[in-house]
């Protein structure tokens, strides 16, 4: 059931819908929990507040207490921007996932903030598994540990982009 037509589930059941989905896939690829899991709910906070504080133009767009869902981002003008993929140039959800799979950094981990809060941390190709089986996503941002880049996909724009830090432009190991 896709997420939009959720208009008669409780508030609580909307939320939990794309969590479920990503569990969901996670079993049905056999994916090692080592490799791909949710983030402990106690570190929620500080990895979204990193990435706010991090990436956010917080001093002209303040953030207050809203999620990532009601929070329309404004990034920082200094940041480094490249476009990765746009999902009309693919024919299916896979291949777009695949292009922004490719467009980005290696990293041995990474983290996977879901724009309606759920934060996840894995290794990139248990990610991206995961991704690809996960059609009713949203907007979703995948940051590297070291918060020196972060990749933004958005449902509405239909396309990824990649964020570096302007002192990691020329890093190129993909």
């Amino acid at each position: 059931m896709p997420y939009n037509d959720l208009k008669y589930i409780s508030e609580r059941k909307k939320h939990l819908f794309l969590r479920d989905e990503i569990e969901e896939a996670i079993k049905a690829k056999n994916i090692d929990r080592g490799k791909f899991h949710e983030y402990s709910k106690q570190g929620y906070g500080d990895i979204i507040s990193r990435f706010y504080f991090t990436f956010a133009d917080i001093k002209n767009y303040p953030v207050g207490r809203q999620t990532l869902e009601e929070y329309n981002m404004h990034f920082r003008e200094e940041l480094y921007q490249e476009y990765i993929a746009c999902s009309l140039n693919y024919e299916s959800h896979a291949g777009y996932i695949q292009a922004i799979k490719a467009g980005i950094p290696y990293e041995d981990k990474l983290f996977l903030i879901l724009s309606d809060g759920w934060v996840y941390e894995g290794e990139k190709d248990a990610m991206f598994a995961v991704l690809e089986e996960v059609y009713d996503i949203r907007d979703f941002y995948i940051i590297s540990p070291k918060f020196s880049w972060f990749t933004a996909v958005s449902k509405i724009e239909d396309s990824a982009c990649l964020y570096r830090q302007t002192s990691d432009k020329n890093e190129t190991a993909r």
